[in-house]
């Protein structure tokens, strides 16, 4: 899970949890109920997982009025009891919790960085051959006709009275 996402090794707690929470709410076909259904006593959900490491958009709470109103994280961990999620914010550097936010896992594990296509400037000016520029001319005998309207422009007549007419008569 590591290997996709650009993290110091110091995540790899989180990694474990996520992978021990997986392997217990995962269905076997040896075992008749999975680990979950034996200390819950009732299958698992499985709406709230999302791909770990993911980039996500995480809601702020406090901000000024001008400032963003998300910042771009990323995804660690769940919470154990309760609804929520673990961040890492990389320009802070902290983990944080949080329930407002919003996964952008349809474009994951590709991240845009790292498939970006790097254009390098040419100092050559192209040459170009005067006797294949004639050769290469299109035609534009070949142009349909637009058709322009013959309608007169005129003013509305919402005043009453027009232009060619003087306001005292």
């Amino acid at each position: 899970m590591m290997s996709f996402i650009e993290l110091s090794l110091s995540f790899w707690g989180y990694v474990l949890e996520t992978a021990a929470r997986l392997l217990s709410i995962a269905p076997s076909k040896t075992v008749v109920q999975t680990p979950y259904q034996i200390w819950h006593s009732k299958p698992a959900s499985y709406k709230y997982l999302r791909v770990w490491g993911s980039p996500v958009y995480v809601k702020r709470l406090v901000g000024d009025k001008l400032d963003s109103r998300s910042s771009l994280c990323r995804f660690i961990d769940f919470l154990k009891e309760t609804a929520g999620y673990y961040f890492y914010d990389p320009s802070k550097q902290k983990v944080f919790v949080s329930r407002n936010a919003v996964f952008l896992e349809r474009g994951f594990p590709t991240d845009t960085r790292r498939n970006e296509l790097l254009l390098q400037e040419s100092s050559e000016v192209p040459q170009s051959n005067a006797g294949t520029s004639s050769a290469s001319t299109v035609s534009t005998d070949n142009v349909p006709i637009l058709h322009r309207s013959s309608r007169v422009p005129q003013p509305p007549q919402r005043y009453g009275f027009r232009r060619d007419q003087s306001v005292g008569q």
